[in-house]
């Protein structure tokens, strides 16, 4: 075994030294982990931005965005600089706001290898990603709802605890374990347990050690059992925490052991269990399941007694399967607990049970729906939800109903989404729940729809097939494309309009996903000093949040964004520029005064020369 002393009195003298690995989510607001502030700095887009305090993930605050109620008005985002080429590890926790529909993160850019990834539940989930950077700058974009939902205000998501760490990077060490405690001690070893450690990354490992000398990993578990000790000797235990990257946690407590005399018979019985239960139960089964019992040395097994007779061992587990058992007859079940010295424990409490009759059918049907809802209604179409039917056996099938008439199963799913309607029509949807054996509930509740005017913009796919046809009229409908169009191409390159020429229009309208950048002015803004801006230029020849040459080259120009950065690149020259006039008008007081001093000197000068 490779032998690793324990320097305990370096650790006491010198203390442990560790360099925080740079979480490039920087800006103090309400997402951040170590700068946490009530504010949405360095977080932009359409949507309306806050810092909430109603049950935050990390800390106090959480930061929230609402939809605004237009297309453009579903994102936040933060950019950030990285390395291209450099691995990224990041964590953010999310959820979905009280109205919520379908929000995700989407749209990333600056990474290689990001898919779109949906945020599917109102509890706070953590939502990993390692990515490659494949630009000078990454943005993280965060949308409350998908396009087809953009006029809908009032979408929400959350988001919180968002750390961003380069893969190469991981300098933090893991906390220490301060609850090592030593059980189950014999007169040759004892079982060591603790509660994890935390990490910014992750604690892959534990090492133990045996006075000062290391005896094991234990593969990430948190116990560990020792074995070849001694009868009647001290020892003391301790225990390190590491990560992937060998960050190595500072020292445990010490768990101080003594083992028992070799001759000291174990004689102590478990605890009697006093919760045994059944359930399950069948015509010819049922399931026992209780407490562990406790000892002074360890419970190593448990004996099963059906009527008196006993019927098995579980090795160690607290529950039983019985089978084989007679319909509609009653039986009486009690357990032993055993530890290793054979010390049996007092009898359980008895778990009576009388199986059911074998011919018994399942007759009970599943209780009524009544919470039915539609929403999301259309001039064609509406969704249903409700809550989970409940059943003595189990709810398999829900059947939807428009107008007393089926329309449909869901599969066991609690939505439903209907298709097919008339503009301007009143609906009335039901639905019933069904169980394996057929049987089906009472009617739900009714849920009345009525559908939305037709606006009149006829939706035609335009295709190569039908653009001359004399039944497609282009001038009495709006023109509507379910995909992607070229004009004098066919590659769109996954653009929706893709246009092989010039455009000429009488005027463009760009509906931005981000705020317009007057956020510059904001008193907690952070404007990038003067020293920053060249250092910046220097090692990358361009402007701090403009895209490079070759960005422009491979990604082409976004126009309302390219606007919005410009602007803000004015803006920031607007304070530097008033930054420079306050310096200037500060030197032009220090000038006034020196030159006043300069006065006053010459005159004593000319003073002392007349009086010489």
């Amino acid at each position: 075994m490779k032998i690793k002393i324990q320097l305990s009195f370096l650790v006491i003298a010198f203390g442990v030294f560790s360099l925080n690995a740079q979480n490039l989510h920087t800006d103090a607001n309400a997402a951040s982990i170590d700068n946490e502030a009530d504010a949405t700095t360095g977080w932009i887009g359409g949507a309306v931005l806050s810092s909430v305090s109603d049950d935050p993930q990390n800390g106090t605050f959480a930061l929230m965005a609402v939809s605004s109620g237009v297309s453009s008005g579903r994102n936040m985002e933060y950019t950030l600089n990285v390395v291209p080429g450099e691995v990224y590890n990041i964590s953010i926790w999310a959820k979905r706001g009280e109205q919520s529909y379908s929000p995700a993160f989407a749209n990333w850019s600056g990474f290689n290898g990001f898919s779109t990834t949906g945020i599917t539940t109102e509890n706070w989930t953590e939502y990993n990603f390692e990515l490659t950077a494949n630009a000078n700058t990454a943005t993280i974009r965060v949308y409350t709802s998908p396009t087809s939902r953009g006029d809908v205000s009032g979408d929400t998501v959350l988001i919180d605890g968002v750390s961003i760490i380069g893969a190469n990077e991981d300098t933090e060490a893991p906390s220490a374990v301060t609850d090592l405690t030593a059980s189950n001690t014999t007169f040759e070893g004892t079982t060591l347990d603790w509660t994890a450690a935390t990490d910014n990354v992750g604690v892959t490992d534990y090492e133990v050690f045996q006075d000062g000398v290391s005896i094991g990993l234990t593969g990430g578990a948190t116990t560990f059992a020792v074995s070849g000790l001694t009868p009647e000797t001290n020892y003391a235990f301790t225990v390190f925490a590491m990560d992937a990257a060998n960050n190595t946690s500072t020292v445990s407590n010490t768990a101080n052991v003594t083992t028992l005399a070799e001759s000291q018979p174990d004689t102590e019985a478990p605890s009697a269990v006093t919760d045994l239960t059944a359930s399950n139960t069948t015509f010819e089964g049922t399931t026992l399941d209780w407490t562990a019992a406790t000892d002074n040395v360890g419970v190593t097994d448990y004996e099963v007694f059906q009527d008196g007779v006993s019927i098995g061992l579980t090795g160690g587990a607290t529950n039983f399967n019985v089978t084989g058992l007679t319909p509609e007859t009653s039986y009486a079940f009690t357990v032993f607990a055993m530890d290793a010295a054979n010390n049996t424990s007092a009898v359980s409490n008895t778990a009576n049970v009388t199986t059911l009759a074998e011919s018994q059918p399942d007759t009970e049907a599943p209780s009524a729906v009544t919470d039915l809802t539609a929403s999301n209604t259309t001039f064609d179409g509406t969704s249903l939800s409700w809550t989970a039917a409940t059943d003595n056996v189990g709810v398999t099938d829900y059947e939807v109903f428009q107008d007393g008439v089926s329309i449909g199963l869901t599969g066991g799913t609690t939505t439903f989404a209907v298709t097919g309607l008339t503009p301007e029509t009143n609906y009335a949807f039901t639905v019933f729940a069904m169980d394996a054996a057929n049987n089906t509930s009472a009617v739900s509740n009714t849920a009345n729809v009525t559908t939305l005017e037709d606006s009149g913009n006829t939706v035609v796919d335009y295709t190569s097939e039908n653009a001359n046809l004399e039944t497609v009229d282009w001038q009495a409908n709006n023109m509507f494309v379910n995909g992607n169009m070229g004009i004098g191409t066919s590659s769109t390159l996954n653009y929706r309009l893709a246009v092989a020429g010039n455009i000429v229009a009488e005027e463009v309208r760009v509906a931005l996903q981000g705020n317009w950048p007057d956020y510059v002015f904001e008193s907690d803004y952070k404007l990038p000093s003067l020293d920053e801006v060249e250092k910046h230029i220097v090692e990358n020849k361009h402007l701090i949040n403009i895209p490079s040459a070759n960005e422009i080259k491979e990604e082409g120009i976004r126009l309302g964004e390219m606007n919005a950065k410009l602007l803000r690149k004015i803006e920031e020259l607007t304070l530097y520029i008033l930054q420079q006039k306050k310096e200037i008008n500060q030197l032009q007081r220090k000038n006034a005064k020196l030159e006043s001093l300069t006065e006053r000197i010459e005159k004593l000068e000319s003073k002392i020369n007349q009086n010489q």
